[in-house]
């Protein structure tokens, strides 16, 4: 399995540091405002990952933070005539809300403003140890004293513009805020350095160690993210802990309306919850991962439209195979029944390869088209239940992955296990009868579409594979 890291700009092998777990960060929203489908794209591009490495065996942990205070907070409760926590926890319930609509798993949630002591104790271990300096009550981080500033992003230094207000008590232009003092109407916590609030990187690098230790696999967000940034969690993350933080950097390129990035500045931006209350969560998940995410995706009525199309066609084809399932158990394999459920396992394999390669959601969803075409052009002309065994074991595989069909598998399940009972009795019979060469047949087509047999002097049983 491969994957590109952002940080030297190429495919890597992916060995997560622990053989059997994953551990995951991905930045979350900075909850002043409604987010957006930028966001979503976002965030379930990371899911699809997660499901996918669990498929696979992983377990995951997957932390999201909150960025619940920042400069953009505090000016939208001015705007508004609230205070920062009222903005805060009413855009904090509404992302919530529509993260799990949109059916993001995600393991923890930190809040920057729950973890302020851990944040304090960061940034003076950072001072401690010459990394940062205190100035006017603001802590800065000294980005001279890391030497690798710059290798994640490509940014030379005379470009390093952190987005922050040029003051004179910095060192450099370049260095960046950790803790930023008191100014009169602002929120503000105590601390050794004065009254002050954080500054935005410092609280990814704080909670992630938390929670997750100082050895990450993956560490994602959006592209916009990689400066200043990610950037700057490296920095800060690395000149404290002394060794490497992140293994895997991870980054979902923009999503486009009218070939141009959706911003607040061209007021081109769609609300997550308008386009799920328009589009439904099933048709927004299909969209956002028929592109690979490092790969720009275009927004537009017409491709949303087209989506819900496409997803219909494969709601459809479950629907044939359904109805072959229902005729009974199947025949003894013809010839052609055989070929037809190879090239279903071609298809179903060739699914792995793309999302093993650096989960290659576009091409994956390709592969599991193809099932769909057979299952229109070949098995709905059969009586080839094995074969439409088979296929429906695709369809749910992928969507344990890309999580578009869950209405059609929670009753398909169901159906599901008591078809394989139905053929688990058959072939005990074959069994009895001493019908060896029918009952093995059997167990090879089961276990070639996921079905492991357990085989006891009692008879069989059965389980996914």
């Amino acid at each position: 399995m491969q994957v590109f890291n952002t940080l030297g700009k190429r495919l890597q092998s992916f060995e997560p540091h622990e053989p059997n777990t994953v551990k995951m960060y991905v930045c979350g929203p900075t909850v002043y405002d409604e987010v957006h489908i930028g966001h979503g794209r976002t965030f379930v591009a990371f899911d699809a990952m997660s499901r996918y490495l669990r498929v696979k065996g992983y377990n995951v942990v997957r932390v999201q933070n909150i960025t619940d205070i920042d400069d953009k907070i505090i000016n939208k409760a001015r705007e508004l005539g609230k205070s920062w926590n009222e903005v805060s926890e009413y855009y904090s319930k509404s992302y919530l809300e529509h993260i799990g609509a949109l059916k993001v798993k995600i393991d923890m949630h930190p809040k920057v403003t729950t973890h302020i002591k851990e944040i304090i104790d960061f940034v003076q271990r950072l001072i401690d140890s010459g990394h940062a300096y205190v100035a006017n009550g603001s802590v800065y981080f000294d980005v001279d004293t890391y030497p690798g500033y710059g290798e994640l992003s490509n940014v030379k230094k005379e470009e390093w513009d952190q987005g922050e207000e040029i003051v004179k008590e910095k060192r450099h232009p370049y260095d960046f805020a950790l803790w930023k003092a008191y100014k009169p109407g602002e929120p503000y916590w105590e601390s050794p350095w004065g009254k002050g609030r954080p500054g935005w990187h410092i609280e990814c690098s704080t909670m992630s160690t938390r929670y997750l230790g100082t050895k990450i696999d993956i560490h994602g967000g959006g592209m916009d993210l990689v400066f200043p940034h990610h950037e700057n969690e490296r920095a800060q993350t690395e000149s404290l802990t002394g060794s490497t933080w992140v293994k895997y950097w991870m980054h979902v390129a923009f999503l486009t309306i009218r070939k141009e990035k959706m911003s607040k500045s061209k007021g081109n931006i769609v609300p997550l919850k308008e386009a799920l209350s328009k589009y439904g969560p099933s048709t927004l998940r299909y969209w956002f991962l028929s592109s690979q995410y490092r790969n720009p995706i275009e927004y537009s009525e017409e491709i949303l439209e087209q989506s819900s199309r496409s997803l219909q066609r494969l709601k459809d084809a479950i629907s044939v195979l359904r109805k072959i399932i229902q005729k009974g158990p199947a025949h003894y394999a013809k010839e052609e029944d055989v070929k037809v459920q190879e090239e279903i396992v071609r298809a179903i394999s060739r699914f792995d390869e793309h999302m093993e390669n650096d989960f290659d959601t576009s091409n994956a969803l390709t592969s599991i088209h193809e099932i769909a075409s057979i299952v229109f052009s070949k098995l709905q002309y059969s009586e080839d239940v094995f074969g439409a065994l088979i296929a429906l074991d695709g369809f749910r595989k992928f969507n344990e992955v890309f999580a578009v069909m869950d209405e059609e598998f929670s009753a398909e399940l169901d159906r599901l296990t008591k078809v394989i009972d139905a053929v688990i009795e058959v072939r005990n019979y074959l069994r009895k009868k001493q019908m060896y060469d029918l009952s093995d047949q059997i167990r090879d087509i089961l276990s070639r579409s996921g079905v492991k047999i357990l085989d006891s002097k009692e008879g069989s049983t059965w389980r996914f594979q």
